[in-house]
């Protein structure tokens, strides 16, 4: 085999092994997220089909006794295990430990190169656990990635901001440590390699600058039609450019490959004492990085919110109705508080109202400071204060600056004139966290993080970042702009092109304070997704005293992160990195989920003041939409929850200590059953005096059979589902009547509901007497039954423009009487009932 022995022939094998090899990193790069924008779900698959198509390639010359081959393919199940993780780190890991095995089927000179790429794999998960870990590290990396964009800038005579994935710094590290582990033993004849690594990267970096000159050329004018390939191409870029690099580097790898070399040696195994402290060096680098247990709470805490700014405290209130009727932070009280703390809504930032404030929040400050209001915050905050400033978008004065801005001064902090813009709305599958107290573990699929367009941070030493947006730009603000000073929606020369920071924090004396560039997570609208986030921010920011990487625990982690690299760098040749990488991945898990399971911070139903929760299942797959204002949305069930004074939020998964502290959960239409440990925690929730509301029709019921059947009920009229019954489908029906008139509820798609317990009640009938909406007792609560899909979605309850269906809310009435029932509560009439009951006495 030419390349590992020495031949300077390409051979059938050494072709299988250089494609093996460029198939493996090609599935690194899918797996970390380095090849550009893509669906989680479509980069893992397509790293499983690089992995695949790697083993196929190198069939032909596997050592195929049947042990070994059996191995290979346990392992490769755990490997599919691995890359269907949330966490990015397992998924990189995966790929190394597919490779590895790879190497263990393939004998002699092709399982060293297997082994060598592998480790190079490992270290490139190993870099990434560094830098997503270690501001300083992320700092370092985004330093050198600015660089690189700058002198290609130059050569190209395009200005241009990059970010560590834009600069394709995943990319090159892979490649440079392969090329490290192939020539470590002869650095001085690999040079020519290195030049030819660097000369890609370059000349990808050169590319990327030209981008925006190439987007202003394709581009088509609003409302003219697009064909397919342009179509695809204005989507496309620049968000897929780092593929141009990956099949740079690719072709380099191939050519390094290919490069008659000395045949390696014998395998000569480090002692293991080296191997054992290496490992223990990688193994621990996560704990030491951001592993806390320390279990925060918000109990007894006293949070002060300045009551001025760009904002208002209004929340959702009967007769009004959409999407504007959602007021702003008026729930924000009630979500605190709902976490054990008490919120202040102070008038003046006043001495008094400081006084043994856990943490000051201001949202988007816009009055000119008040003689002496900076003053006391800064000096709050050098006593041991912990200050969160939002801010907003192209936010400035005729003077240059802004009030967050003036907050911020001492630190080195600035919220950036410009649009942090999203390639995905909400920042879907976009966040990049720092691992943190506040983010360690919470997905990014729904925009769990609550960003949406605000400012992006400008962020120096000893100022770290705590959130960054990865698929997006900063657009330059325009101060001549009629859309509030925002730029033209299209990334521009010079323009920062991805890694955007939208949160960060800096110790400042014995405090800290801790900034956003967009005041959205925090509204009433967003919070009830957003609030695992913002409910571990808030204890953090209350936790005086606490800071989330501390000097010594950066410093500690890079030490050991550098040992693990150049350990696995030099054991490459052996199997010694396996246990390096294994030791690494174990407890860069278990730190995360350690992380996370201790920061959960509970919204709990309280007495005084009264605080009602509601939540609406996520977390099985639902028939409703996402996006909260469409169709099919449950944006207007949440305000009609909220004007009923319940706060409402999202439930990520079902979950008995989660469910201890709700008054309210909704299930609409599951598409994943539920086990029996998630029927328990239902029923037990329902047993202690939760009330438990399903609306699904006959045709989406078989996942919600099991939990229909735990409280007596199904659908249709047979409760074995052998006879399907009729649809009823769209139709008002009588739920309340006078002696003379009715209100009615209106259906969108119904079906027959039944119930085992003859005292069940019926709130509604279809056609022929047939219940469509059933409540029973069960235990200290209640299950309410309604037997169609759509009916608690916007489609049948409140349009986003907040226009009324016919000229009527009855839908909305019907909730509102219909809690008062739930509650046991004194039965609210609605109005149009009571005006026609006037009208007849007045007759």
């Amino acid at each position: 085999m030419a390349g590992t022995e020495d031949t300077g022939q390409c051979g059938q094998p050494q072709g299988r092994l250089i494609g093996a090899v460029v198939l493996a990193v090609a599935a690194a790069w899918c797996a970390a997220g380095s090849a550009g924008l893509m669906a989680y779900a479509l980069r893992r698959m397509l790293a499983l089909t690089c992995l695949v198509c790697a083993a196929l390639v190198l069939w032909p010359i596997w050592d195929h006794r049947w042990g070994k081959v059996l191995t290979g393919l346990i392992v490769g199940l755990v490997v599919v295990w691995l890359i269907s993780s949330n966490l990015v780190i397992l998924n990189i890991l995966s790929v190394a430990v597919a490779v590895w095995v790879l190497a263990w089927l393939v004998p002699n000179q092709g399982g060293i190169l297997l082994r060598i790429s592998a480790s190079a794999i490992g270290g490139l998960a190993i870099y990434r656990g560094l830098i997503s870990a270690v501001p300083w590290a992320w700092q370092a990396a985004d330093w050198f990635s600015r660089m690189a964009g700058h002198l290609a800038g130059s050569i190209s005579g395009k200005p241009m901001e990059l970010g560590p994935t834009f600069a394709g710094l995943d990319i090159l590290v892979l490649t440079t440590l392969l090329w490290l582990g192939l020539w470590v033993e002869r650095l001085s004849k690999g040079l020519y390699g290195l030049a030819a690594i660097a000369a890609g990267q370059l000349i990808y970096l050169v590319v990327l600058a030209w981008i925006p000159d190439l987007l202003g050329a394709i581009a088509v004018p609003e409302g003219q039609a697009k064909g397919p390939w342009l179509g695809f191409a204005l989507k496309a870029l620049p968000w897929n450019m780092p593929v141009l690099a990956c099949m740079i580097h690719m072709v380099i790898i191939a050519g390094m490959l290919g490069w008659p070399r000395r045949p390696a040696g014998p395998n000569q195994r480090p002692r293991w004492g080296i191997v054992l402290a290496v490992t223990m060096a990688a193994a621990l680098m996560p704990v030491v990085a951001f592993a806390d247990i320390s279990r925060p709470t918000l109990a007894g805490k006293r949070i002060v919110f300045y009551e001025k700014g760009f904002l208002n405290w209004l929340r959702p209130r009967h007769g009004q109705y959409g999407r504007l009727s959602s007021g702003m932070y008026g729930m924000l009280p009630d979500f605190i508080a709902a976490l054990g703390a008490t919120a202040v809504i102070s008038p003046d930032l006043a001495e008094k109202d400081l006084l043994g404030a856990d943490a000051v929040v201001l949202i988007f400050p816009d009055e000119p400071w008040q003689p002496g209001q900076k003053e006391r915050l800064w000096d709050y905050v050098q006593k041991g204060g912990t200050l969160l400033v939002l801010g907003e978008h192209t936010t400035i004065d005729p003077n240059g600056t802004n009030r967050f801005n003036e907050i911020l001064a001492p630190t080195s902090i600035k919220v950036a004139f410009d649009s942090a813009t999203f390639a995905v709305g909400g920042w879907l599958q976009s966040y990049e966290p720092i691992m943190h107290p506040a983010t360690a573990g919470i997905p990014d699929d729904k925009n769990q993080f609550g960003v949406v367009i605000g400012a992006s941070l400008q962020v120096r030493w000893p100022a770290r970042p705590i959130l960054l947006g990865k698929w997006g730009w900063a657009d330059v603000g325009d101060v001549g702009s009629s859309r509030a000073m925002m730029g033209d929606d299209r990334y521009g020369p010079g323009e920062r092109l991805g890694d955007l920071i939208l949160a960060a924090e800096q110790p400042l004396g014995r405090g800290r304070i801790v900034a956003f560039g967009d005041t959205s997570g925090l509204t009433n609208g967003i919070n009830t997704g957003s609030y695992i986030f913002t409910s571990r921010l808030f204890a953090y920011i209350a936790g005086q005293g606490r800071q989330a990487h501390p000097w010594w625990r950066q410093s500690m982690a890079i030490a050991m992160a550098s040992i693990a690299i150049v350990g696995i760098a030099r054991f490459g040749r052996t199997a010694s990195g396996l246990p390096i990488l294994a030791g690494f991945g174990i407890l860069w898990a278990l730190s995360t989920y350690a992380t996370e399971s201790t920061w959960q911070v509970l919204p709990r139903h309280r007495e005084q003041p009264p605080i009602r929760i509601a939540y609406i299942d996520s977390s099985h797959l639902h028939a409703y939409s996402n996006e909260s204002w469409r169709p099919d949305g449950m944006g207007g069930l949440a305000l009609t929850l909220m004007r009923d004074d319940y706060l409402v939020l999202e439930l990520p998964k079902v979950d008995a200590q989660i469910l201890e502290g709700a008054d309210l959960l909704v299930v609409v239409a599951p598409s994943k059953g539920y086990d029996k440990k998630e029927l328990a925690a239902i029923k037990q929730f329902v047993l202690d005096g939760g009330c438990l509301i399903v609306t699904v029709g006959y045709d989406q019921a078989a996942p919600s059979r099991s939990l229909l059947e735990t409280f007596g009920f199904y659908l249709g009229e047979d409760p074995t589902y052998q006879r399907e019954p009729p649809a009823l489908g769209h139709f008002k029906s009588p739920y309340l009547r006078s002696e003379t008139h009715m209100v009615y509820v209106r259906f969108h798609a119904a079906w027959p509901v039944g119930c085992t317990d003859p005292n069940a009640r019926v709130i509604a009938y279809g056609s022929d007497a047939r219940p469509v909406i059933m409540l029973r007792r069960f235990g200290a609560g209640k299950v309410v039954v309604i037997g169609d899909t759509g009916f608690a979605m916007c489609k049948n309850l409140e349009n986003e423009d907040g226009s009324p269906f016919e000229g009527m809310r009855e839908n909305a009435d019907f909730w509102r009487w219909f809690i008062t029932i739930l509650r046991d509560q004194p039965m609210w009439i609605p109005e149009a009932l009571l005006q026609k009951a006037q009208g007849d006495q007045a007759g």
